[in-house]
């Protein structure tokens, strides 16, 4: 799949050829990799120039464009035909217009363009976005236009929602949301039932504070946020209310909405506590009541034995992908993400103990002293289980239990995740899980709009290929097939190559069908 960029000549939009050809072999090239093997990620001998480019990096860049990181598929451009339009829109690249074209080797983005208008006049075919906000779904009568989101993806990508979808699958189905799902708590701070709802978790963390064998940490997420932004942690109650505050504050600056002082309420809550002199606690929430703020807050159990990775916390991305037909698949190679600092359930203070999103990580210090952007692959963390002699715990055997979960998560919400009856819309969603020191799968949480920077030797190569076998999978099917000579595809296949796979292979496992 290809993308050429486009100028703007006398109001109207001409192709733009594009060359780009890097003086120096990238690291993912076939010849720097066949020394080292893909998979391998700690065997990697490019850290010189890794940490090279991050320093460059730290100078103020002249333009948004500069802080993108270049996809790998930059580099073998090729003379194509198009055949349709496409609008991008991604967060600080702003708004970028094309051609679409089809074939086997990924995207190439274009030449960006600061004209809403001539966007909003401009006959699309493929749109993908962060997310569907303002799309209007009623477009998609027809094969002519195609989005990257489903229309309600917020069944199984928002935290509440996906948390109440589930509840109800497990009381249907008998089974316990506990085994597979840290406790949680959704507390919706403009509920009528809120005093109860917080009475709730109140008591229950009183009742694990007394096993003395747990520090009794939690997890404040905002329901509808991914890459660790708005998730805060704590072990105290008194903590709590000032992160709740903090919350508040945030929803309010972020929505435009003015606090009024007139319309308050209180909420108080008593609860057992041994270090007060009668024996009793209370903690007390003042919060505005403004309408329509939307406040809802999810309270999740923290992991406090994580299996460890040479003494760092790690958490698992999967990519999963529903296509314009309801099929689900798989993606064969997943990753870790490890933290920066080694593992201490003491220090609740720093993130980069315990939250191992990129977009935290890539902020410390320690950023690729131990591998090449804090990652690496399941055969990596098999080499390590080896290592250790931990026989109970097997990538093969992960897998498999996160496929079941997969499925879980897909059945608790299918008929609304498909009750528009639209074709023409897929999406590609960031499944995060975590593995305790007993070998249990926990899902964490599902993210739509997945992070696709290329930050590391290893998503340089696996990135380019997620995203071209789903596009093979989706827009390929739906439009028109790519016209190209043979020869250009023989010799760009390599951009694409994972080792133990063959070229022409998708990597996308098919699961099922909604």
């Amino acid at each position: 799949m290809f993308l050429q960029a486009i100028k703007v000549k006398d109001c109207r939009l001409e192709p733009i050829q594009l060359k780009f050809g890097p003086q120096v072999p990238r690291q993912h090239t076939p010849e720097g990799l066949s020394k080292i093997g893909m998979f391998n990620s700690t065997l990697f001998q490019g850290k010189k120039s890794i940490e090279k480019k991050k320093a460059s990096n730290q100078r103020r860049p002249q333009s948004s464009f500069q802080r993108i990181t270049k996809p790998a598929f930059y580099k073998n451009v090729f003379t194509v035909q198009y055949s349709n339009s496409f609008f991008v829109k991604m967060g600080i690249m702003g708004i970028w217009l094309g051609e679409f074209y089809k074939g086997e080797h990924g995207l190439v983005n274009s030449k960006r363009v600061t004209s809403k208008q001539m966007i909003d006049n401009l006959s699309v075919n493929f749109i993908w976005r962060q997310s569907n906000k303002g799309f209007n779904y009623s477009t998609l009568t027809s094969k002519s236009v195609c989005i990257n989101h489903l229309e309600h993806h917020n069944e199984i990508s928002n935290k509440n929602k996906l948390h109440a979808n589930l509840k109800s699958y497990c009381l249907r189905t008998n089974k316990h949301m506990d085994d597979f799902v840290p406790v949680t708590f959704i507390i919706n701070l403009d509920s009528t039932t809120l005093q109860n709802d917080f009475k709730k978790f109140v008591d229950y963390f009183v009742e694990i504070q007394k096993d003395k064998l747990l520090k009794n940490v939690w997890l404040l997420k905002p329901p509808d946020l991914n890459r660790g932004r708005g998730i805060q942690l704590f072990s105290d109650l008194k903590v709590l209310i000032n992160q709740i505050n903090e919350f508040c504050k945030t929803r309010n600056v972020n929505k435009q909405i003015m606090p009024s002082s007139r319309a308050t309420k209180t909420l108080l809550i008593t609860y057992p506590e041994s270090n007060e002199k009668t024996g009793q606690a209370q903690i007390e929430i003042t919060l505005d009541q403004t309408p329509n703020q939307d406040r809802i807050l999810v309270l999740q159990k923290y992991l406090e034995t994580p299996l460890l990775y040479n003494g760092r916390k790690f958490d698992f991305r999967i990519w999963v992908l529903i296509d314009h037909t309801c099929k689900y698949y798989f993606f064969k190679e997943g990753y870790l993400r490890l933290a920066s600092e080694h593992f201490d359930i003491k220090n609740l203070r720093s993130l980069y103990i315990h939250l191992t999103n990129n977009a935290i990580q890539k902020n410390h210090s320690n950023y690729c002293k131990y591998e090449l952007g804090n990652q690496l692959s399941f055969q990596d963390l098999q080499q390590y289980l080896t290592s250790q002699k931990n026989t109970k715990v097997t990538s093969v055997g992960i897998v498999q239990k996160m496929k079941e979960l997969i499925h879980q998560t897909i059945f608790c919400a299918c008929t609304k995740l498909r009750n528009n009856h639209r074709d023409f819309q897929f999406e590609i969603f960031g499944y995060d899980f975590m593995i305790d020191n007993n070998g249990n799968i926990w899902l964490i949480e599902i993210n739509t709009n997945p992070c696709i920077e290329e930050s590391s030797p290893l998503l340089q190569k696996l990135i380019p290929r997620m995203l071209n076998d789903a596009f093979r999978l989706t827009i390929d099917k739906i439009f028109s097939p790519f016209k190209t000579t043979q020869d250009n595809f023989l010799n760009n296949l390599h951009e694409f190559s994972i080792p133990g796979y063959g070229d022409k292979d998708n990597l996308w496992d098919y699961m099922g069908q909604i």
